[in-house]
């Protein structure tokens, strides 16, 4: 079996310096100048790992943009493209993606985000087949796995040949505004363990979901420090407790006041550090997913820290009920911690109304 992949190693960079996507140039140099990994590669070849022994050839770009990865993972590789820019840019992955059909393969799977998909579907590649490894700071989109390892899963079942015939996956894209567009659609492998594409909050929930946060609030106003994070129901939080924070961004509050606006990792992790925080989170509608989309600013480190509190979570009850096995999602990206973090949790929907929902690792 022939497998294309492409790996954009911009992707997920934003993440932790609080940017908003990894998309073009800017990003990318930003994070080389803090000193910000790429952690694309890594997670690619963690779902090349499920190939191994099985006959597989990687057709792929070379170097970061596929080839590393692939022979991170000790698997056959034919480069049939090399990326003209040096970071990668969209215009190389849509090259990239022309090659790599062109040299056949039975479907392309791609390390990125919501951006590295709206680049494919550029491509213009037919009814291939493709398969998001989730490895950005936005991926709303529907054509992405829930892990690394569950596209691991995926392929090595389409490799078998156990695999079902496509479905089409919505491919979305959010600006930096918080708008959400829908952009296009592709062909992905049919399985349970590919994410949902995020649902906005219906308007009928919204005025439980407001009386919540201003509860909730009123108990952080007494918490030496408060890490709220992303999406509109958090902005109901950050704007009851303090009149201000960001839409898209992790804020962070003492005792009601803020202390960090739009705060990257290296911010968190040092009041962290000084201060076990209350970690305060949304869920992202159709997704699931608590840690690891949109809000990698909040990583292992501050994650281990807010453990002395626990998670408080606030959501939509409509948007919990929808969510497959009543199942929330961490990727924080550690493993262990991912596992770890599994258990059962109380979801605050409105004023004095819970709904007990089970975290596991994506």
């Amino acid at each position: 079996m022939r497998l294309g992949l492409i790996v954009n190693p911009v992707a997920g960079v934003g993440g932790p310096l609080a940017l908003k996507g990894s998309d073009g140039a800017i990003p990318a140099h930003l994070a080389a100048g803090a000193g910000v990994p790429s952690l694309t590669s890594t997670r690619a070849a963690t779902a090349l790992a499920a190939l191994a022994g099985h006959p597989c050839t990687i057709v792929t770009s070379a170097g970061a943009m596929g080839e590393d990865a692939a022979r991170q993972a000790s698997l056959s590789v034919q480069v049939v493209h090399a990326p003209a820019t040096n970071p990668s840019a969209p215009s190389d992955t849509v090259a990239a993606a022309g090659a790599i059909a062109a040299a056949g393969v039975d479907l392309l799977a791609f390390a990125g985000g919501d951006g590295t998909a709206r680049d494919l579907l550029a491509a213009n590649l037919g009814s291939l087949p493709m398969l998001g490894i989730p490895a950005g700071v936005k991926m709303h989109s529907a054509a992405f796995a829930t892990s690394p390892g569950t596209a691991g899963t995926i392929l090595r079942h389409w490799l078998q040949g156990h695999g079902r015939p496509p479905v089409v996956a919505d491919v979305m894209d959010r600006d930096d505004q918080g708008a959400i567009t829908l952009y296009g659609a592709m062909p992905i492998p049919r399985s349970r363990g590919m994410q949902a594409a995020k649902a906005t909050l219906a308007g009928s929930a919204a005025a439980d979901l407001e009386r919540a946060a201003a509860a909730l609030s009123r108990e952080l106003r007494d918490e030496p420090l408060a890490v709220i994070g992303p999406g509109a129901t958090m902005m109901m939080v950050k704007q009851a407790l303090a009149g201000q924070g960001t839409l898209l961004g992790v804020d962070a509050y003492a005792h009601g006041e803020p202390v960090a606006i739009d705060a990257d990792a290296q911010a968190l992790r040092a009041l962290a550090a000084a201060t076990p925080p209350r970690l305060v989170l949304g869920v992202i509608g159709g997704q699931g997913f608590l840690l690891g989309r949109g809000n990698q600013q909040i990583d292992a480190v501050v994650i281990a820290c807010a453990r002395q509190k626990g998670l408080t979570v606030l959501a939509d009850a409509a948007k919990l009920v929808a969510l497959h096995d009543a199942t929330l999602l961490v990727d924080s990206g550690d493993a262990s911690l991912d596992r770890e973090l599994e258990s059962y949790l109380r979801v605050h929907v409105a004023p004095g109304r819970s709904m007990m929902m089970k975290v596991r690792a994506a």
